[in-house]
């Protein structure tokens, strides 16, 4: 059996998208399921005919577009809403519209998380008995053993890194101010952060802020092998999102045994449980008490980071998530429903 995932445009290879596609791929090898994965500006007529399902990333980004370009397919069509779609995109009519039309003409519909699905479903009852939540499962990345002079950090600083994309929806210096008042008050803090270039404002904004501040430091895009070596060599991993379906990197980070700390929105409120193996804040006065608190207590960081080991170890299983997608492709290629329709 063969399946296509197609993502939105852009997807940089250390983005959320391309690790979640490459560890399906990997991982569904192993029961014998071969996974291509291309994105929307690279797709062909020939890899959606060559395909048995196809599987499609985001739906305001990918789908939608994907529909108009090739039509709906005559196999089976997933769609797996990853975030913004589901909470932005649907909050707005003219988007929602289409969002729905698409929706309505795949077979199944695939939610990171259980408040996701469950707000599409007030959405869009008639669609209820064709959306299924699938967790997420999480590979830690191997790292090189880089340790942290690798990035020139000394022992002493306390290093909060945020791997983030430059994009407004990230909120990439949302952490600076609230850091500096923590610098200027003697912590020996280090503010890092590393991600794709998607919005040249934002990068010129970063670099000046980088050349302003010793303690800010823009690593710019790193290969994602090595980010598991960020994550272990970080003190707190940042998440400044105003949305989120379910934050690869926070997980990633949380498996690593770092302590984190998460904008208070959907899906990382989904993930998060405050005050037991992670924190999540309101405002940026929230955001500072926390960073305060974590910065002075070690010990604190440290059991915050083993909690969040030990549930993302138990909920967030890769094999499970291998499983659960082996069966529900092999059932939509057995089904005998019509491809590309919604049954009432």
């Amino acid at each position: 059996m063969s399946i296509l995932i197609v993502l939105p445009v852009p997807s940089p290879p250390a983005g959320g998208n391309w690790v979640f596609s490459d560890r399906l791929r990997r991982h569904l090898a192993e029961v014998n399921l071969h996974v291509r994965v291309t994105t929307l500006d690279s797709v062909t007529t020939e890899d959606i005919e060559q395909c048995d399902i196809v599987h499609i990333f985001n739906a305001s980004r990918t789908a939608v577009p994907f529909v108009e370009k090739f039509g709906v397919p005559e196999k089976p069509m997933v769609i797996t809403f990853t975030g913004t779609d589901v909470n932005e995109e649907m909050k707005r009519p003219r988007e929602r519209r289409k969002i729905v039309e698409v929706a309505c003409r795949a077979r199944q519909l695939i939610f990171l998380t259980a408040d996701a699905l469950q707000g599409f479903c007030i959405q869009c009852p008639e669609l209820k008995n064709h959306c299924v939540h699938i967790p997420l499962g999480i590979d830690v990345p191997p790292g090189r053993g880089y340790d942290r002079s690798r990035w020139g950090w000394r022992e002493e600083e306390v290093v909060f890194f945020l791997p983030a994309g430059l994009r407004p929806v990230k909120r990439p210096l949302y952490a600076l101010k609230p850091l500096a008042r923590l610098y200027r008050e003697g912590l020996p803090v280090r503010f890092c952060l590393a991600g794709a270039v998607f919005d040249l404002d934002l990068l010129r904004q970063v670099e000046t802020e980088a050349e302003m501040r010793p303690w800010f430091q823009w690593l710019g895009a790193v290969p994602h092998r090595e980010v598991g070596d960020l994550y272990r060599c970080a003190d707190v991993v940042l998440n400044t999102s105003t949305s989120e379906g379910l934050s690869h990197a926070l997980l990633e980070a949380m498996a690593a045994g770092r302590a984190v700390m998460a904008s208070r929105v959907p899906g990382n409120r989904d993930l998060i449980r405050h005050g037991e193996d992670g924190l999540l804040y309101e405002d940026a006065e929230e955001f500072l008490a926390s960073a305060r608190q974590l910065a002075l207590d070690p010990e604190w960081r440290e059991s915050l980071g083993q909690r969040a080991a030990t549930r993302v170890a138990r909920e967030f299983s890769p094999v499970v998530e291998r499983d659960r997608y082996a069966q529900l492709y092999r059932r939509l290629v057995l089904s005998p429903c019509a491809s590309g329709q919604v049954a009432p």
